[in-house]
């Protein structure tokens, strides 16, 4: 596609603001913690495929979703609610300069990783960089150690309950969780540099301000739509009041629209003013194969082996939460007080030293199995394991939210999970085995409308009756239930309908003509 003229650069730039918006606040509707953050990031990453110029990657849109993905993971490792509670929570807020800075520099770090990744990935496709065996081995080999040193520098040390915080730190009571991007982030860097990518550092660039400053504005607005300013004036008052819109989703949704618009500028400033960059990603015709004599089969197989084993043991081997840790994932914002006072009943016992170490193996295999792993191989030529990350996983992470957490007091839970489990390995046995990649116009429909249909299940069900007789949601009217959610996802619906209309069109032979 040929993004040079203006009706293009126009459409990029608004398809990304829209895109984003609704990806982030999907984020925050249904999804929590860093695999969460992979649906932005797979969006986004659509989106610079179709509108990157090149017709392979186009066709392979599902390329960029995965690197995408991955490129966003690592920053949802990162606390930030209470960096925003420290500009919003009071008013006067309680510590409006320290929440802001965390804010800019979370936001910044997030997506500065992001853009690395995508920048780094792109220039690999391309052939001109990374395109050694060593390089890649040595960029995800030192990467854990990148990872371990920013968390020594920047994380610790931390005691919750002594109150000792690092240096620099921007919440309350919890850990900040920068150290992991400041360790990735400065890896990545050092390695764009020596490589003298400047393509990948301008995108690197762009993605950190657009995250850094979108951040702090949303967050604004946010407050702006919770208090009157010194003038009394306040942003939305009457429905936000009313509960017709839920302010915090103003800031969710206008977060993602600042980071697309951020994104997708950045990127058109270097397809006009870097000599040769707009031909060299044109010229893209598949993924450098770096693994030699290496079947094609190895990678994926021995990928989806261990992302199994990660998926499946936690929810097959797993013991009930201890009411000390029902109350504080209450105290926290983790759980509601309705879904607490269901699970209280069956809190279990004081886990032993095993079940600790057993959990945490597994906590900290995440990362490694979902994001670095995947990442690794596709830089060494994998598209099958980008196909798995791309459809399998961006599924797997709604099917586990919902049926396990969202669905678990539905009467048909258990059907909602032989259903949505049973869907997820047949897409991962299709990638496998029958190979399957998904199409521009399916990845869209699962990112948009599937996400979109899933969580509407769960929200219809809020006044039904659980597995005990009583409503989800105990003693609310219906304003209180649902108010908020109609017009978030009204504006959800029109974002949807954008994106999927943009995918239907480039798929069919008119769209291709017309934008080249």
């Amino acid at each position: 596609m040929d993004i040079t003229n203006a009706f293009s650069v126009t459409l990029f730039i608004a398809v990304s603001a829209v895109a984003m918006s609704y990806a982030w606040g999907m984020r925050g509707t249904n999804l929590g913690g860093e695999k969460s953050a992979m649906l932005p990031g797979a969006v986004m990453g659509t989106v610079i495929a179709v509108f990157s110029g090149s017709p392979f990657l186009l066709k392979n849109a599902y390329i960029m979703s995965a690197a995408g993905a991955l490129g966003m993971f690592f920053g949802g490792h990162m606390s930030y609610m209470q960096s925003s509670g420290l500009t919003s929570d009071r008013n006067p807020p309680e510590d409006f300069r320290r929440g802001m800075t965390g804010l800019f520099v979370k936001g910044g770090l997030w997506f500065g990783v992001f853009g690395s990744v995508a920048g780094i990935f792109l220039s690999f496709l391309t052939g001109q960089y990374y395109n050694k065996l060593p390089t890649v081995l040595l960029l995800f080999g030192i990467m854990p150690f990148a990872v371990f040193a920013g968390q020594r520098v920047f994380d610790r040390p931390f005691d919750r309950e002594k109150g000792i915080h690092p240096k620099i730190y921007f919440s309350k009571n919890r850990q900040d969780g920068i150290g992991v991007l400041i360790g990735v982030l400065t890896e990545l860097i050092v390695f764009m540099a020596a490589c003298k990518d400047y393509a990948a550092l301008t995108l690197m660039a762009g993605s950190l301000i657009s995250g850094g400053l979108g951040f702090p504005l949303a967050v604004q607005l946010h407050r702006r739509s919770k208090y009157p300013n010194k003038r009394g004036w306040q942003f939305l008052e009457k429905p936000v009041k009313r509960g017709i819109i839920d302010n915090w989703k103003i800031a969710e949704c206008s977060f993602g629209a600042m980071t697309g618009i951020g994104v997708s500028i950045t990127f058109l400033l270097l397809i006009k003013f870097y000599p040769g960059y707009a031909a060299s990603i044109a010229g893209i015709s598949g993924i450098p194969q770096l693994t030699g004599s290496l079947a094609p089969w190895a990678l994926p197989a021995a990928y989806a082996a261990l992302a199994l084993a990660v998926i499946l043991i936690p929810f097959i081997i797993k013991r009930p939460w201890t009411k000390e840790e029902l109350d504080d994932k209450l105290s926290r914002g983790l759980m509601s007080c309705a879904e607490h006072e269901i699970v209280i009943r069956s809190a279990g016992n004081k886990p032993s030293k095993g079940w600790l170490i057993y959990e945490k193996i597994f906590e900290n295999a995440e990362r490694p199995v979902y994001c670095i792993l995947p990442l690794c191989f596709m830089f060494l030529g994998s598209a099958k394991v980008a196909a798995i990350v791309s459809f399998f996983f961006m599924y797997h992470i709604l099917a586990e939210q919902n049926v396990f957490v969202r669905f678990s007091q539905f009467k048909t839970v258990l059907l909602w999970r032989v259903w949505m489990l049973g869907l997820g390995f047949f897409i991962l046995f299709a990638n496998l085995f029958l190979g399957f990649t998904p199409g521009l116009l399916l990845t869209v429909l699962l990112y948009g409308a599937f996400y979109e249909a899933i969580t509407l299940v769960g929200h219809i069900a809020l006044k039904s009756p659980d597995r005990s007789g009583r409503p989800l949601v105990k003693d609310a009217g219906w304003l209180k239930a649902y108010g908020g959610r109609l017009t978030t996802h009204a504006w959800f619906f029109a974002c949807i309908a954008v994106f999927t209309v943009l995918a239907a069109w480039l798929t069919s032979a008119e769209g291709l003509s017309v934008l080249g």
